[in-house]
């Protein structure tokens, strides 16, 4: 469709929320995107039932209002991505919220809370979007919102603007926490994105009960590791070993191909992100 009307067909209205003193409001559905073609790996679920409920959750854990909560929610959908053969660009017509999951943008690592797409809502710049390539390293599930949608409510409500921002801010702090730590040892970068991913996992697990382990994180292989951090594979696949024999990781027997982390001591996983060192393993018998 995307701005051409079927002949006979009128104009149908998009409920896009509700101005102050209740009055609704709408606009035709033109103004907005149409769907993209859909990957044979992606999948969007209905708005209703359980659906509904949990993008109503998802927004007021964002610290939204429940008014607002559920006007985000009734122009939202939720998406469920399987892992991917290869990297694709990053829609320019959306805004994607990362429930859970694990991807890959433009060679770095990312879990859920992650956004996809340009949230620059008040200006476009198409550039940005042609040079972002996006991998689903795992089965992801993603908030998707048109990125028209969310800029009409947003100018009608500070608290979505002041959402947007922290989301700006965490991801800024989040890729210096976890990208420009080159001074510290390679375990501990390491220790430090398997521990991001868990927690993120953890938040969640948090929205929708039931979806996933938390302790478990799945997707990136031990190269997709080593790109992403700047380091040999072989440095990130001592590192790894060395959490398993200290058991804070599980053991696995997939050796470089090894898509799944199973964190078994979280607490120490953190210690060692921080820098905390481990010590040396007792080999006597």
């Amino acid at each position: 469709m995307n701005g051409t009307r079927p002949p006979g067909e009128d104009p149908q209205p998009v409920d896009d929320g509700v101005l102050p003193g209740g009055r609704s409001w709408s606009r035709p559905w033109r103004d907005f995107p149409g769907p993209e073609p859909l990957a044979a790996t992606t999948m969007v679920e209905p708005r209703n039932g359980p659906g509904a409920r949990v993008l109503s959750h998802y927004y007021l854990q964002q610290g939204l209002s429940q008014d607002v909560a559920d006007s985000l929610a009734r122009v939202s959908s939720l998406v469920r991505h399987q892992r991917s053969s290869g990297p694709e660009p990053i829609s320019s017509q959306y805004i994607e919220f990362v429930l859970f999951g694990t991807v890959l943008v433009n060679g770095r690592i990312w879990g859920g809370n992650y956004i996809l797409g340009n949230l620059d809502l008040f200006t476009d710049v198409p550039s940005l979007n042609r040079l972002e390539q996006i991998e689903f390293l795992s089965a992801t599930r993603t908030v998707r919102i048109a990125r028209g949608a969310l800029r009409s409510i947003a100018v009608r409500n500070l608290s979505v603007v002041r959402m947007i921002h922290r989301r700006l801010m965490n991801y800024v702090q989040d890729f210096e926490d976890l990208y420009g730590m080159d001074h510290i040892k390679p375990i501990h970068r390491v220790a430090r994105l398997l521990l991001h991913l868990a927690y993120q996992q953890d938040l969640g697990a948090e929205i929708v009960i039931g979806a996933l382990d938390p302790s478990l994180v799945s997707g990136p292989t031990q190269r997709h590791f080593a790109q992403a951090l700047g380091l040999g594979v072989s440095t990130v696949e001592k590192a790894l070993r060395e959490l398993r024999a200290h058991e804070i990781l599980a053991e696995t027997s997939a050796g470089r191909l090894n898509r799944s982390y199973r964190v078994v001591d979280s607490a120490r996983l953190r210690a060692v992100g921080n820098g905390a060192n481990l010590p040396p393993l007792d080999t006597d018998d």
